[in-house]
Parts: C-alpha cells; structure tokens; sequence
C-alpha cells in the first residue's frame, strides 16, 4: 500500500531529529568538554629590535612562562602545546629603563586548532612583570693564567689567543664590569708548546667570575697557545774582523756576561751553540776598546735572562803602534768639468804590527786616497773621507779613520 506524502516527510523529520539527537550525544559522550592546564607557555616579546636600537635591553622576565586554565573539548586539547601557545608582550615602545608589569594579557592560539571555543578560566601569574635596563657592548681581552707547572729543563713562555678579544653585550652595569675574559690552564709537566681550543671566563677586578646570565658573546671558545721551550745556557760571541796589522790571535775579548740562557722548541735551542753579538773591526780598535752590544735573537728564542746588552772589551796586546807623517795624497773618481787640489798637505798615520816589522816601514809606503764619487755640484772646501794603503806588506795594518780637506772647483 503506497505511504502518504504527509507520513513520509513526518518519517523524515523523526529521522532527521534522532541524528542530532545522536549527534548530541556522541559529542557530548565521545568529545565532552573539559578542563585542564596547560603548563609553561612562554612569553614572547614583540619589538625587541626596536629597544635594542634604543640602547635598552630585557633582563629579568626575559624567559618567563605562564601556566593557564582552560576549558574546551577534548579533542582541541590534544592540539594545543607549550609550543605553539604563547602570550605576546609588546615593547617595541618602551623608551626608558625600571620594571614594568602587564596586568592584562591574552594568549594566542593556533590558527590549525578547531574552531571549537576555548575558555580561559584562569592564569598564572596574572600579571607579567620584567625588566628594562640600559645595554652595551664592549671588546674584552682575553688572558691566560696557568695554575700547572712545565718539565725540569723546560721553560713556560708567553700565551697567546686567537681571536683577542671577546665582543661582550648585555647589561651596561654587567658587562662594565668585566676585567677580562681568563683562559685558565692547569696541565702538569707540559714538555712541548699547548695549542687547543678552550673555554674562558668572564672575570671582574677581583678575579671573580661575572653572570653571563644576560649577556651575548662572539665566541665561546678561543684558541689558546702557551709556548713551553726547553732552556738552555749560551756563550756570547763577536766577530773580530781583522785589519790594523791585528788578527784575532793578537787581541783579549772579554764579554759580560759571557752566557745567557734562552729557551725554545728543542729543535731551535738543540743547533744553538752560540750567540754572536756582531762584528768588531780590529782597524778601529786602539789600545782597549769598550762597547756596548745589543742581545738580538730570532723570534724563535725566548731570552729567559732578560738581559739585552753585552758589554765587549777588546784589548790589543803583543803589537806595536807607529805614526807616520804621509803627503802622498791622490784622488780617484773626479766628476767631469771638475778639478780638485788637497789642502791638506800631510797626514799623521798610525801603522801597526810586530814591532819588528812596524819599524821598518816608510813613509813612501803608504798611499793617501781620496773618492769623489758624488760630489758634483759641490764646490769649495769639503772635509772627505780617506782610505789608506799600505803597500810592500801585510804584517802591518793602518789604524783608525781619516779625512782630509780638499777644494773642489769647476
């Protein structure tokens, strides 16, 4: 039997109603609302660049979280996280340092979390406190302090850093009370040079460690080099260059000190069995000659005495000195278009040698030169440089520096 239209659509809307009815339920039964807390959601704080620029800084209440009450279905709190809630905090117009509380804040949801309404019922803190304070950057240097000890025979040297300083920002009063940034070794009975990368601390005047709680820096770690050379005692020597009639057998050298010690990679020190302080030429010494000479060593050595002169006496012994009067005088080099004339006639020449020797030389042996390279354009008198010669014999050597005065004219 066919059914009515007005019982159909009846049946239709009965069915219609238990779906809701049934929809009701299950949601009520299978996504109920609830209640929970969701824990540690953090505080973000737009505008952080701005007050940076400002020369200001977050302190206190920089990492703090909220914990907050809420209610919705179920279903929406397995969406929700720590991660992906948090409560924005505005401070890109803060223009001055002192604390500052929120007592008005809202949290801010997932935009992919359900449509379903969430209630907040309650939070903790329910106000937001932090801290402004004046910031500032500084170079630090970095030094080390070594609390080990090195090998008999061995020598601790200098540390050296890469980089040297440390770029340090944060709290003016903070970071302007930093002293340096300390590399600290403590290695026991180092025979070889130390390189490695290593932490450091951050130091005050007192030796006292800083909180680095608000503070950046460019490097964690520095690179640390301590030399440690072996040591070793070394004889000062000098050159004698011979000349005047002396050689080195006719002279006494005295050096003081004799010896300095100095320290360095084992290969560098091992080959070093002296230390010449130089040359002495023996044609400028008469008599006794005392002079004072620079320690120089190469930037492989470490001068562990710390003494940077020697003084050297030279003492001729066994010779005898002679004056000679000479007026064989002679020039060489004369620039074109220019004449030149000795004013002085004779010059007072001290030889030398085995006494022997010395007392059978002649005037006519000796050769007065005179070297006019570069004198154009010079007229006049001119006091000029000299060398000597000494012909017939090389037993004996002139003594000293000489100049003579000539007119040069064109």
């Amino acid at each position: 039997m066919a059914v009515k239209k007005s019982t159909r659509l009846i049946y239709i809307l009965l069915s219609l109603c238990f779906a809701i009815l049934l929809w009701v339920y299950v949601g009520d039964t299978v996504n109920p609302d609830t209640i929970d807390t969701l824990r540690n959601i953090p505080v973000v704080y737009n505008g952080i660049d701005a007050l940076e620029d400002r020369g200001l800084m977050i302190t206190e209440g920089a990492d703090q979280t909220v914990n907050a009450s809420l209610q919705a279905k179920r279903a929406v709190f397995s969406e929700l996280t720590s991660e992906n809630v948090s409560v924005t905090i505005n401070v890109g117009d803060i223009t001055e340092v002192g604390v500052k509380t929120v007592s008005s804040y809202s949290l801010t949801f997932p935009r992919t979390v359900s449509s379903e309404p969430i209630t907040v019922r309650s939070r903790s803190p329910e106000t937001i406190t932090y801290t402004v304070v004046k910031r500032a950057t500084r170079e630090i240097e970095v030094r080390g302090n070594f609390n080990g000890s090195v090998a008999d025979g061995y020598q601790k040297g200098e540390f050296t850093f890469s980089p040297k300083f440390i770029t340090v920002s944060g709290p003016e009063d903070v970071v302007n009370s930093i002293d340096c940034a300390r590399v600290t070794l403590s290695q026991e009975d180092l025979a070889e040079t130390y390189a490695a990368q290593t932490p450091f601390t951050l130091v005050d005047q007192n030796g006292d460690g800083v909180d680095t709680t608000y503070l950046e820096m460019d490097a964690d770690t520095v690179y640390t080099t301590l030399q440690v050379g072996i040591i070793k005692e070394v004889p000062l020597t000098v050159n004698l260059i011979s000349g005047g009639g002396a050689t080195e057998e006719d002279v006494v050298v005295t050096i003081e000190p004799e010896t300095i010690v100095v320290s360095g990679e084992e290969d560098d020190v091992e080959a070093l069995s002296s230390i010449s302080l130089g040359d002495i030429d023996l044609a400028k010494v008469i008599g006794t000659d005392t002079q004072t000479k620079r320690i120089e060593l190469s930037s492989e050595l470490t001068n562990v005495s710390g003494i940077s002169e020697a003084t050297v006496t030279v003492s001729i012994d066994g010779l005898t000195t002679r004056i000679l009067d000479v007026d064989n005088i002679t020039f060489i080099n004369i620039p074109t278009g220019y004449s030149a004339s000795s004013v002085t006639q004779t010059l007072s020449v001290s030889i030398r040698g085995k006494a022997e020797t010395v007392e059978q030389i002649v005037p006519s042996q000796l050769r007065i030169v005179a070297d006019l390279t570069g004198m154009e354009g010079t007229t006049g008198n001119q006091t000029v440089p000299v060398k000597i010669y000494l012909d017939g014999t090389s037993d004996v050597g002139v003594v000293g520096d000489y100049t003579i005065v000539v007119t040069i004219s064109r």
